[in-house]
């Protein structure tokens, strides 16, 4: 009887182990949004009111922009190789804020903040939504 107790608990103890080890971390937003080199602007859309639909306003000077989140809370901006204003210098660095629950993004540039609600963020996607006089919805591609 002893020798079945003590198989019958090496087994509970490893078959714990196992479903320990099974269980998957859940990516926390501050790592999905630092991890990839830059964030691609793919799409700005805007419109007046939360009923009307989206207007794609995306230019081509602007869909090759890249941002780039850092661990720190600090924030790289690049023009890309096509400028929408030549006079734009080619990188400006910033901050940001992440709420914990990865719902909101504060970015703060030359001591102006802008507030964003996160639509979507997972390790290939970044959708944020601005609403200042209407709303912009921007949509990111890890690069």
């Amino acid at each position: 009887m002893n020798k079945f107790s003590a198989v019958a608990l090496a087994a509970l103890s490893c078959g714990m182990l196992v479903f320990a080890s099974c269980k998957k971390d859940k990516d926390e937003p501050k790592d999905l949004l630092t991890a990839p080199s830059c964030w691609k602007t793919v799409k700005t859309e805007s419109r007046s009111t939360t009923t009307d639909p989206w207007t794609d306003d995306s230019e081509a000077c602007s869909t090759d922009d890249c941002t780039r989140f850092n661990s720190d809370g600090t924030a790289s901006f690049d023009e890309g190789a096509t400028k929408c204003d030549p006079t734009d210098p080619q990188t400006s660095t910033g901050s940001y804020t992440l709420s914990d629950d990865g719902k909101t993004i504060t970015i703060t540039q030359d001591g102006f903040s802008i507030p964003a609600v996160v639509d979507e963020l997972t390790s290939t996607k970044l959708v944020v939504t601005v609403t200042f006089l209407g709303q912009s919805r921007t949509t990111f591609e890890a690069q």
